[in-house]
């Protein structure tokens, strides 16, 4: 019996390792980021100053710790407060020096932003006593922003202008037609992009469409093409897909324009 029991333990070992690396292959994505975040700052115990109780490790010191042992992450930010939304743009990370300085026991959030995968999280932290060094214990995926299009409500409107690339501009002022563009364009499904400022660069057929109260322009969208999708971007309130269908009913109020 004891011989049989030896004989089948390496399969048990084996067996138990297999089990081991399975669970961290399929271990949340939101574990590894806590786990790799941990690993990276375990490195500050081999600074030698441990026995420094009144180091405290600055904020630009944790970003410093993750471009080195993690290159793949950036930090964009640190917080009192949860993130809750991805952000819009990647913009500088840390845009001002004294949020660098600060020691990390002042906040309790990082947002992370993961290269390869192309994700953001919100990472919370513990980072108390002395010296400071902070200790990962959650991280949560960031949606994208939540943008929805503005539209007029038909009442407050009298007219609605089209005017796409170099063509003539044109006026609607029926009611009918009016109601029509305005339902096409509520049909649409939000980007996690802001919308840049004025007219859209690099795309294809643009449309301006103009909501005007008597001679007050109180909206405008841009309608156009991009690699062959179609898009609605209103400046500061996001970027919608539309289809191209949709948008062929409202090029289709526009006349042909024949250039000799």
């Amino acid at each position: 019996m004891k011989k049989k029991f030896l004989m089948l333990l390496p399969g048990f070992v084996l067996f138990g390792i297999g089990c081991i690396c399975l669970l961290l292959q399929h271990k949340p994505r939101e574990q590894v980021v806590v786990d790799r975040l941990n690993e990276a700052i375990s490195n500050y115990t081999e600074m030698n100053i441990r026995d420094d109780k009144t180091y405290s490790l600055k904020v630009i010191d944790v970003q410093m710790l993750v471009t080195t042992y993690l290159p793949e992450y950036t930090i964009f930010g640190v917080s009192c407060d949860e993130y809750t939304v991805r952000p819009n743009q990647i913009n500088e990370a840390f845009t001002t020096e004294q949020e660098q300085d600060l020691p990390i026991c002042n906040f309790e959030y990082l947002l992370l932003y993961d290269e390869k995968e192309d994700r953001f999280y919100s990472v919370k932290f513990e980072a108390e006593g002395r010296p400071v060094i902070p200790d990962f214990t959650e991280a949560k995926e960031l949606s994208g922003a939540a943008y929805e299009l503005e539209l007029p409500c038909l009442d407050s409107i009298d007219s609605i202008s089209l005017k796409k690339n170099a063509d003539p501009l044109i006026t609607i002022s029926a009611r009918n037609d009016m109601e029509t563009i305005l339902n096409i364009l509520e049909n649409t499904m939000s980007t996690t992009m802001s919308g840049e400022i004025g007219t859209p660069v690099r795309v294809e057929n643009i449309i301006n469409i103009d909501f005007f109260s008597g001679e007050n322009m109180i909206g405008r969208l841009f309608l156009y093409e991009d690699n062959g999708k179609y898009f609605i971007e209103q400046t500061g309130n996001g970027v919608y897909i539309i289809s191209k269908e949709d948008y062929n009913l409202i090029e289709n109020y526009m006349p042909e324009v024949i250039y000799e």
